[in-house]
């Protein structure tokens, strides 16, 4: 009996410090990545005078609301909106974010508004804003009220993930061009 009564009054310690454990390790996987989320969408994008870059997160809202609202800041930025959609286990969309920086991809997304959705994060909302992925990275061209005006470029409009083959073909279509 007494054994008993003993293993209860250690138990809880020994519950609280794996609780404790568990929360800092969820802290350094999932918390963190959530702030990192968070940091992006009010960190100035390279080349930040060229073009505007935001991230929303399901949390934020209604996306189609959510659309609208940015749609409306692109517009006031005399900058046209893009929805962009990625995820962190991409390895062509990872390409991409750290392709932002050089030269012909700041020319290449001149003059736009990205709006980052992470594709696994808003894909049971996507239907509903009429929105239909094929693949990743993918831009969608939304019009004045956040809808898709049925303009996309996929990353399959390139070869190998490097600038040199992604600037062409996405300032084409930035430009409303078809690529070469």
């Amino acid at each position: 009996m007494k054994r008993f009564l003993h293993s209860e009054t250690i138990q809880p310690k020994w519950w609280i410090s794996l609780v404790s454990m568990a929360c800092l390790t969820l802290w350094g996987c999932g918390l963190g990545a959530a702030v990192s989320r968070t940091e992006e969408s009010t960190m100035a994008a390279p080349g930040s005078d060229k073009f505007t870059l935001v991230r929303l997160e399901p949390s934020d809202g209604y996306l189609g609301d959510l659309l609208k609202v940015e749609a409306q800041k692109a517009q006031e930025a005399k900058q046209t909106p893009y929805v962009e959609f990625d995820a962190d286990w991409c390895p062509p969309c990872r390409a991409l974010s750290v392709s932002l920086s050089d030269e012909r991809m700041i020319d290449a997304f001149e003059g736009t508004y990205i709006i980052r959705l992470d594709f696994d994060q808003w894909e049971s909302a996507l239907p509903k804003a009429d929105f239909y992925v094929a693949g990743i990275p993918a831009f969608f061209e939304i019009d004045a009220e956040g809808k898709p005006t049925g303009r996309t470029i996929t990353g399959a409009a390139w070869g190998e993930d490097i600038p040199e083959n992604m600037a062409p073909p996405l300032k084409a279509f930035f430009r409303g061009e078809d690529a070469d």
